[in-house]
């Protein structure tokens, strides 16, 4: 038996069903036609586990690697909300984080990584590291000594208070932890010497990385004497003090010119003595974006397959997979193509991180505007997820096509989430992080203090109608406000109480709105075209048993009323 929770409309039931009966064990033969809309919202066969797993981030940092495409990328990515609020989202729920994402050298300064502004280091030698060995999103540069000019190095400003972000709504937020010293953590590869690279600490009063600010300490960092050439080591600094500044500043150089060393990324670890003082880490959900802008999901074995090493020197502890929009678009997407992509990817992460059961949770792509095929397809691809969940105790799916239909209308009765065809606007990116987490913690039974509501969507939206062309509809009250809709306001309905065949809020606009939505307009108009010539019917407005000019007009005078 596995247990499948699944949120019902404003509300959560659980139920259990046996794999077997749902294409569990056996998947699904190249027949289904089940869609998003006949598997639950979430669907996990060891909710203890995943509950545990969540649970453990009180004391101890979850880092997430979350793989995906433009949607998950972040900065200048059209993720960047998204990732930033589905940090501060599991913030609420798990307290302020005690470690930082891997800060890579990408400069990010004016549209900021989470919690830094990056400024990229011009003293650039030569990477050996191949692409192939490199994940998504990952920048691997090679930094010489330049002479230890402090204006070359990569410079990375830690802003604990959030004082730049993505999204307004974010700055100065608690999402980090205080109080603790801080130490940097840089993920390096060894080359030829022991010596790594040069640190300085320059702390600034500024958001933005500062080549002059004067540093008020400095050192070297140095491998191990068992790291292997070639190999990945996290080396750490010294704690680091803000000598009465506002903000970090991390520096760092190489050592030589002749053997630039080649780094990953910087984070910032707060030291906690844990909640009994017994010298703990500390804890927070941190996820981090390994996702790369047009990607497909067979593209992460294919063009990153041999990134273990990095992979593993980032160290998540839970993978999270949220392909689909690039897939929909392809010709040979198939369920059956679609789940053994799936399937290898899962055995990749596995391998990577030499872990046979590294969970991994597979979220299923939102609606996307573009061709019908695509649609389709995003429509059956939590299916095979929901499949796979069942299948595996350490695969977690997570329906986000059925969340956001039934808590925001999105698909159903409104596409105002979209951006373009593919992308999300910036408030949509907030809302399903909201729907990620919110629905994740209620399937899991995990407490949630940003939401004392019985359901997370309750504290996020409330519905309402409104008259548009072609009937009424029920839309949020967030797109209606940001958008400048005309609506009847938080409860409001389409219900039809009187019993004239319209809805209350939107009663006929006399005899040329034919088809009783309110509105005289062009759908009206192709009624009259339709049946032009016709003796009688719908579109005889005037009742002369003839469709002709006098109709159209009767349609055109009253034209948008």
């Amino acid at each position: 038996m596995a247990a499948v929770r699944a949120a019902a409309w404003l509300g959560v039931a659980t139920g259990i069903v046996c794999a077997s009966a749902v294409g569990g064990g056996a998947h699904a033969a190249v027949s289904d036609t089940r869609t998003y809309a006949d598997v639950p919202r979430v669907t996990v066969a060891d909710d203890a586990f995943f509950r545990g797993l969540f649970e453990s981030a009180r004391v101890q940092p979850l880092r997430v690697a979350f793989f995906g495409d433009s949607q998950e990328t972040a900065p200048a990515g059209f993720g960047e909300h998204y990732l930033a609020f589905l940090n501060a989202r599991f913030t609420r729920v798990f307290g302020p984080a005690h470690e930082t994402i891997l800060f890579t050298n990408a400069t990010a300064v004016t549209r900021p990584q989470w919690l830094a502004t990056v400024a990229a280091s011009t003293a650039l030698g030569t990477a050996q590291t191949p692409a192939a060995e490199i994940p998504p999103n990952i920048v691997v540069h090679a930094l010489r000594a330049a002479k230890g000019d402090r204006t070359r190095a990569l410079r990375v400003v830690f802003l604990p208070d959030a004082a730049r972000a993505s999204d307004p709504a974010l700055v100065g937020g608690p999402w980090f932890a205080t109080g603790a010293p801080i130490r940097a953590e840089v993920v390096v590869r060894r080359g030829v010497l022991r010596e790594a690279l040069r640190w300085w600490n320059a702390p600034t009063d500024g958001d933005t990385p500062d080549g002059m600010a004067p540093a008020v300490a400095e050192g070297t960092l140095v491998f191990p004497p068992d790291a292997k050439q070639g190999s990945y080591a996290a080396l750490t600094t010294p704690p680091l003090d803000l000598a009465g500044r506002r903000h970090l500043q991390l520096q760092l150089l190489g050592v030589s010119d002749r053997d630039p060393q080649e780094v990953v990324g910087v984070r910032f670890r707060a030291e906690h003595g844990g909640a009994k003082g017994g010298g703990g880490e500390g804890g927070g959900v941190v996820l981090q974006s390994l996702a790369r802008g047009g990607m497909r999901l067979g593209d992460l074995v294919e063009d990153h397959g041999a990134s273990a090493a990095i992979l593993a020197a980032v160290g998540p502890r839970l993978a999270v997979l949220q392909y689909g929009a690039n897939d929909a678009a392809a010709a040979e997407v198939t369920r059956e193509a679609w789940r053994a992509k799936l399937l290898e990817a899962v055995a990749w992460i596995r391998a990577s991180l030499a872990d046979p059961a590294f969970p991994v949770i597979i979220a299923a792509e939102l609606p996307l505007g573009g061709s019908t095929l695509a649609a389709e397809r995003i429509d059956w691809m939590p299916v095979v997820a929901h499949d796979l969940a069942l299948e595996d105790p350490r695969i977690l799916a997570l329906n986000l096509r059925r969340i956001t239909e039934e808590e925001y209308g999105w698909g159903r009765t409104s596409m105002f989430h979209l951006f373009d065809t593919a992308h999300f606007q910036p408030y949509a990116q907030r809302l399903e992080a909201e729907a990620f987490v919110g629905e994740l913690c209620a399937a899991l039974g995990i407490d949630d203090p940003a939401c004392a509501e019985p359901s997370w969507a309750d504290c996020v939206r409330r519905w309402g109608a409104r008259c548009a062309s072609g009937g009424c509809r029920e839309i949020i009250d967030v797109e209606a406000e940001l958008f400048g809709l005309a609506w009847g306001g938080v409860g409001s309905t389409c219900d039809d109480g009187d019993g004239d065949g319209s809805p209350d809020l939107c009663p006929p606009g006399g005899i040329a709105d034919i088809n009783r939505d309110g509105f005289v307009d062009g759908q009206d108009l192709a009624f009259v075209l339709a049946d032009w010539g016709a003796a009688g019917g719908v579109a005889d407005l005037d009742r002369d048993g003839f469709v002709g000019a006098a109709d159209l007009a009767i349609v055109l005078g009253a034209w948008g009323r």
